[in-house]
């Protein structure tokens, strides 16, 4: 009988960097072996011998058990066919062995849980699991068991991002947590989660106004509380890194996928203070935690998105040298997008490097893209801004902000 997690603390913050996606392309499963090494040892293909005498090829794959409440590598051997993915998925939600159990590991995925199907297109790899996947557990326990998964597909070349299905119907919101699942994640959306190095990237999230956890931990072992609020800690990103003139929130915050809050920032005035009839909010600011209990903060940005500038490229914590390329859509004013690169510390008008790129201006994303060549970097990461300025005074008036790694 496989052993199964029963902690019921809070969840962990999670990083939210969505990979970006396009549409059609074929069908198909990672289908190459993992390029991201476990921590344990082996790897690579071993010959062994069936019991009809054949000779059966295996390769080793990484899946995701718990440890505590982090989750951990462990080397599987699967037979090497084409559907690599699915055979790794299986092997995960097969659960730990006896002997892992007794050195410590445990499974956040339900014992009645099947795996039903994996199909991969464009870099997204839609998962299909029975509905037992969702049943049970807390926060914690809930947000484990989607890093569990997520974090085995994204060691595949093939995959830039995980979507969930429950008996064939696409989740959106996932349990009565309400934990949002409409785009697809990655590993780096639970670094949080990750026991040791993240695969995809060692890089804290944090963009502003805290880039390491260690910043955080001071911040929470001081008196200041003002970045404990987090709609005041999106519209001060707003304000002092991009520049933005006097944002409004709009609404409380909202749970985001991957354990982060997302706050609306947009204007209720327009030119000479004139209030703006129906205003709408231009952009979304997603905030991370850096407090095993959520509620309190202390809050620090991860990304900002607005559906007027779509980034593709790079993706989040990508590690970028000059020039990077840069590639998305637009359909901002005459189809204008300043890129920016930064570096952490670097606010509202300062950068390594900047240059223009073009979409359409009529109100339809157009494709645009770029080289942007910037300074050599003296912080280890940084991130690109991507910005529409106002033609009367220069503030931001939307932006999707990108973490990055140098």
């Amino acid at each position: 009988m496989r052993h199964r997690l029963t902690t019921t603390a809070l969840a962990l913050a999670l990083l939210a960097t969505t990979a970006a996606c396009g549409g059609g392309g074929d069908s198909v499963d990672a289908g190459s072996t993992p390029t991201r090494p476990s921590t344990t040892t082996g790897g690579g293909s071993t010959e062994t011998t069936a019991p009809d005498g054949t000779s059966a090829t295996t390769t080793n794959v990484v899946v995701y058990f718990t440890r505590g409440e982090k989750i951990v590598t462990v080397t599987r051997a699967v037979p090497k066919v084409t559907r690599i993915g699915a055979e790794a998925v299986k092997a995960l939600v097969g659960g730990p062995t006896a002997d892992e159990v007794a050195d410590g590991l445990d499974t956040a995925i339900p014992e009645a849980t099947r795996f039903r199907d994996l199909a991969i297109a464009d870099g997204v790899a839609r998962v299909d699991l029975s509905k037992d996947f969702e049943s049970g557990g807390g926060s914690l326990s809930l947000s484990l068991r989607l890093a569990q998964v997520t974090c085995t597909l994204d060691q595949f070349d093939s995959v830039s991002g995980v979507r969930f299905l429950l008996d064939g119907d696409l989740v959106n919101v996932f349990s009565g947590n309400g934990i949002i699942l409409d785009q697809p994640v990655g590993c780096a959306d639970y670094a949080e989660l990750v026991d040791g190095t993240p695969p995809a990237s060692a890089t804290f999230p944090g963009i502003w106004p805290f880039t390491s956890q260690a910043e955080m931990d001071d911040y929470l072992s001081g008196t200041d509380r003002t970045f404990t609020v987090p709609v005041d800690t999106a519209k001060a990103f707003g304000v002092r890194y991009l520049g933005m003139g006097s944002p409004a929130s709009f609404g409380p915050p909202t749970p985001a996928a991957g354990g982060l809050l997302e706050v609306k920032l947009g204007f209720t005035t327009g030119e000479g203070g004139v209030p703006i009839v129906d205003p709408q909010p231009t952009m979304s600011v997603f905030l991370l935690s850096g407090h095993s209990d959520g509620d309190l903060g202390p809050w620090t940005v991860v990304r900002a998105t607005t559906p007027q500038i779509v980034v593709t490229e790079p993706s989040a914590l990508d590690r970028v040298t000059s020039p990077v390329a840069v590639r998305g859509e637009a359909a901002t004013h005459e189809g204008n997008v300043l890129v920016e690169v930064r570096e952490d510390g670097m606010l509202d008008g300062a950068n390594l490097g900047f240059g223009p790129v073009t979409g359409r201006g009529d109100g339809i994303l157009g494709d645009f893209s770029g080289d942007i060549a910037f300074d050599p970097p003296s912080a280890a990461a940084g991130a690109i801004v991507f910005s529409e300025k106002s033609a009367l005074d220069g503030h931001t008036v939307r932006a999707t902000v990108v973490r990055v790694a140098f």
